[in-house]
């Protein structure tokens, strides 16, 4: 099926326009594109052709009437299915590229965006992966070597990227726990980050939003399958669409939710910290009127806009703010003192760096705190990881064991409990979840059967998924 699909889309001009203008700001340029790119990914995925249309030039219009639009639409492009991952992969000349992967094939559109925000230009063509030189690879590890050897070897890999500064890596095996630090945090400066340096953590502020949801249901405070409706304002409640979405949906990425609101972009106040300036009341007013992609339950979709609902609810019923809860409930008793929303002065919040190496701002969280709002020390999430290698005994502890049981399985091989992916490595069930900012990278995996974590924390926009897997994966073999 797929090769047939992509052996008839060939190179889809639907039409295309000299950019009439060159934006001063390349940045903000990027955002907007990326803004409009936003709207055309959820009017296709609803294929209303029409919306699309809208948003384009006179001078498309006039190179390509609607029902040709549409006909192409129609005949070559959504028989694909639905867009259901899209990553900016280039932008140059006011163009962007992105790449698409849809249900049944993975394409690249090119969007040019004119002075006005209008659509003036779009193409579909089969996806050009990089060259694989163009990838930096690191070496498979030596089964046999010794840990520390193995360690060094992956983290130094890691940081040959002239765009990484600093490496931080905790593993617990053995019953010992083992933290690794490496690079400068900031360049030139000389400094090695400690056990008490603060990293962006991303999206595993994840776990511990679903570690409240679990704490609160452990209590009776809410229960997992409550429909999100009993905890919004009354204002929400005409929207029929949102009685359908329980608490497990949200934790869980199957509520139906975008990624992100169609009202994110609107909002930026500063595109180098988008999440600073996204209110509780923007997100609000985002249901009032939302329209769902797909049911409830039917199908996982990655949701940062879920866990911003979740974060909200779950602050709501508690009383306090998200730091305030997540300090009291998780950090204060399993011992975790340095994680924490907000720094100060005092706090050695590490200096952050994007893709080319450059400090870039760190990022702020309002209403989307539950989705990526927290920083932690490497031995903050190492402690976090020994909480759930025990036999729950207080709330809290059964909280933890709540989050890891399985609530659905994505196609082919990952199960989802509530936040965690659950995979099977070595015949040892492991758990893991990810985060990033603009500035950090972030991996965090455990198996509490075999008493083993691994933490790897860097303060660049580099992932350091593939050092963190490489690691597992080596502690794992050499427990076999």
């Amino acid at each position: 099926m797929t090769s047939k699909i992509v052996k008839v889309i060939s190179i889809v001009l639907l039409a295309w326009t000299v950019p009439s203008f060159a934006q001063e700001d390349p940045d903000l340029s990027r955002r907007i594109n990326q803004s409009i790119f936003n709207k055309v990914e959820f009017h296709f995925n609803q294929q209303e052709s029409d919306s699309i249309y809208a948003m384009a030039s006179p001078a498309f219009r006039q190179a390509l009437s609607f029902g040709a639009f549409e006909t192409v639409l129609k005949r070559q492009l959504y028989p694909l299915g639905q867009i259901n991952n899209a990553e900016l992969i280039d932008y140059d000349q006011e163009t962007g590229t992105y790449r698409l992967d849809f249900e049944s094939a993975s394409l690249q559109m090119l969007l040019t965006v004119d002075s006005l925000n209008q659509i003036g230009g779009l193409i579909f063509q089969p996806y050009k992966a990089p060259a694989v030189a163009d990838t930096p690879q690191i070496k498979p590890v030596d089964p046999e070597a010794d840990i520390d050897k193995a360690i060094d070897a992956l983290a130094n890999a890691y940081l040959a990227d002239g765009s990484t500064r600093a490496l931080s890596v905790g593993i617990i095996h053995d019953n010992k726990t083992t933290t690794y630090y490496y690079g400068e945090t900031e360049k030139g400066n000389n400094e090695l980050p400690s056990d008490t340096t603060l990293f962006e953590i991303g999206s595993i502020s994840k776990t511990f939003t679903a570690t409240l949801l679990a704490y609160l249901d452990q209590n009776n405070t809410l229960q997992l399958d409550d429909r999100i409706t009993r905890y919004l304002p009354d204002s929400l409640q005409g929207n029929d669409v949102l009685h359908a979405i329980t608490l497990r949906h949200l934790a869980n990425h199957t509520s139906g939710l975008p990624r992100l609101p169609e009202n994110f972009e609107d909002v930026v106040a500063d595109p180098r910290n988008p999440y600073a300036s996204y209110t509780v009341e923007q997100l609000y007013d985002y249901l009032q009127s939302y329209t769902p992609r797909r049911m409830p339950g039917d199908e996982y979709e990655y949701s940062n806009l879920g866990y911003a609902v979740l974060g909200t609810i779950i602050a709501h019923v508690a009383g306090v703010d998200y730091e305030t809860m997540v300090r009291d409930t998780i950090a204060a008793p399993l011992g975790l003192p340095h994680i924490k929303q907000y720094t100060t002065d005092e706090d050695q919040l590490i200096p952050v760096h994007d893709a080319k190496g450059n400090v870039t701002p760190h990022w702020d969280f309002d209403a989307f705190a539950g989705a990526g709002a927290l920083r932690a020390t490497t031995t903050d999430l190492l402690n976090y990881a020994r909480a759930h290698f025990k036999m729950p005994e207080s709330d809290l502890e059964h909280a933890l064991a709540l989050t890891r049981q399985f609530t659905y399985f994505n196609p082919p091989d990952t199960d989802i409990g509530l936040a965690w992916h659950m995979t099977l490595e070595y015949g040892s069930l492991v758990f893991i979840h990810t985060g990033g900012t603009a500035g950090s990278s972030a991996y965090m995996a455990m198996s509490p059967d075999d008493k083993l974590a691994v933490v790897v924390l860097s303060n660049a926009a580099i992932p350091v998924d593939e050092t963190g897997n490489r690691i597992l994966e080596f502690l794992l073999e050499k427990n076999r």
